[in-house]
């Protein structure tokens, strides 16, 4: 395969934002520009979610030897509750505590510097309580938020370089980025870390999942502009990661194949 003729704009990053001893450290602290901690979107029709606790009893052990991605899905409805322990063990708000002046939160995913990047959008079908649709999800209220009503798991295949295993899918979460919450702490490092929680928050989800019953599978291959015009995302957001859930289909379905 022919290498690209593109500037190698990854290596030239991360060496830019590579510590060294020789050159200072970057500090951007400003208190004036310190973005907010939560994404909320005013006047949306919220739906309080059950399942904010973690009464998830399989062992781990179990889970980890269990987990893995799961390309064939059997759509059946599935309970409001799971979805909402789903979220809430992944990345819901534990606890609130205010420290150095400014207030942070508690989750159950590592995030450099307490800053969590991360918003989720969660599209649903046969979700037991809620419309088929987009939503956000804020993780402070443990509610979801609807964006746009109607199924949208076939566009998201599409903009996802078709790949139509999650349309029998009960959820596909969209893992978003706002960068500048981490990098106001970190400078252009921050951007490395934004990556890195983005991990964490997988293989939560991951783990959730197994632990439930249902089948995940990541993808991390979509139309980046795309996918940010159909969630309609604010300039300062972007789609980095995809997570699809669902009932597994037939065990021979299945595939060790990930990150497609």
């Amino acid at each position: 395969m022919a290498r690209s003729k593109e500037a190698d704009v990854a290596r030239l990053y991360h060496l830019q934002s590579s510590h060294v001893r020789s050159r200072p450290l970057e500090r951007t602290f400003d208190g004036d520009l310190q973005p907010r901690r939560f994404r909320t979107y005013a006047g949306s029709a919220r739906t309080a979610l059950p399942g904010r606790d973690f009464a998830v009893d399989t062992p781990l052990g179990a889970v980890l030897e269990r987990r893995q991605s799961v390309r064939d899905f059997a759509l059946r409805p599935l309970p409001l509750e799971t979805l909402g322990r789903l979220l809430h063990a992944s990345y819901g708000v534990r606890t609130l505590r205010k420290g150095d002046g400014e207030w942070s939160s508690q989750r159950p995913a590592p995030s450099a510097g307490g800053r969590y990047p991360l918003e989720i959008y969660v599209a649903t079908q046969a979700v037991e309580g809620i419309p088929d649709g987009l939503h956000h999800y804020d993780a402070r209220a443990h509610e979801l938020e609807l964006r746009r009503e109607g199924a949208a798991h076939a566009a998201l295949a599409d903009l996802a370089l078709g790949q139509d295993m999650l349309v029998n899918t009960n959820v596909v979460v969209i893992v978003t980025a706002i960068p500048f919450r981490t990098m106001w702490k970190y400078g252009q490092r921050g951007y490395r870390y934004v990556w890195m929680d983005a991990g964490h928050l997988g293989q939560n989800l991951y783990l959730v999942a197994t632990a439930m019953g249902l089948g995940p599978v990541a993808i991390g291959g979509f139309y980046d502009q795309e996918l940010n015009a159909f969630l309609e995302l604010p300039a300062e957001e972007e789609a980095i990661y995809v997570v699809c859930i669902g009932h597994p289909g037939p065990a021979e379905g299945r595939t060790e194949t990930e990150h497609a």
